[in-house]
């Protein structure tokens, strides 16, 4: 940095204030670079550009450029110190509870002030508290008689038909939450929406059939999971046809 001698020569004839060039580059700067006053016109700073006392004659000159940086000034006050806080420093690695690492899929930009989040804090919270064990009975009972995760938790039931909103029991994300929570009840409705899933699937592609028939088909399913959870193999019931390249 030259000398305070030189640097006080460089403005010894020039005219009170800022020149139009010089005010506009003081604005570019606070725009694109996001420096402060303080940062512009401190001497001992690297991005001086222009004295306190020319700055301060020049607020009163122009009072529509001196209202855009007054804004701009407060804005890269409030971003330095969100950048340079102890909590911003400590959420780096991991959230604020210190129980989730703030990496990869687990990251989220807030839209609303462009703060990092942490996802699964985000999902405990919107899931709140975890279920009762007469909630979690429930489900257990509903599972066992052929419900899927859609029908208990967004009312679409097993094998289609219209949404019925009595048929939900539980929210996805508090259902979710408490499969983390339980890996017992996770094992449990895994096995049970496997066969479920499959069997809803064969309703579906049979919706017009009798019910006579719609009951075989639900034992079909049944007793095809009970085959497949013992580990023996499916038979084939027809050849496999060879793919024929167009």
């Amino acid at each position: 940095m030259k000398p305070r001698r030189e640097a006080d020569l460089k403005w010894r004839r020039m005219a009170p204030g800022m020149t139009a060039t010089l005010s506009k580059m003081f604005e570019q700067r606070m725009m694109r670079q996001g420096k402060t006053v303080k940062d512009l016109t401190d001497r001992e700073s690297k991005s001086y550009l222009v004295p306190a006392s020319r700055y301060k004659v020049h607020l009163g000159l122009d009072r529509a450029w001196a209202k855009r940086v007054a804004k701009l000034n407060k804005a890269n006050i409030s971003r330095k110190k969100r950048e340079c806080s102890g909590k911003r420093l400590a959420t780096r690695m991991y959230c604020l509870k210190g129980l989730h690492r703030m990496t990869g899929r687990n990251v989220f930009v807030d839209p609303k002030d462009h703060r990092r989040r942490c996802r699964t804090c985000l999902y405990e919270r919107s899931a709140g508290p975890p279920m009762t064990p007469k909630k979690i009975e429930e489900v257990k009972a509903a599972v066992v008689n052929g419900a899927t995760f859609n029908q208990i938790c967004n009312g679409h039931p097993a094998g289609g038909g219209p949404i019925d909103r009595s048929l939900i029991i539980v929210k996805g994300a508090k259902l979710q939450q408490q499969r983390r929570l339980d890996p017992d009840l996770d094992a449990f409705l895994s096995k049970h929406f496997e066969a479920n899933n499959f069997i809803g699937q064969l309703l579906r592609h049979n919706k017009d059939a009798s019910e006579e028939v719609k009951t075989t088909l639900r034992l079909i399913g049944k007793i095809r999971h009970k085959v497949k959870a013992s580990g023996a193999q499916l038979p084939r019931l027809h050849e496999q046809r060879p793919r024929i390249r167009r």
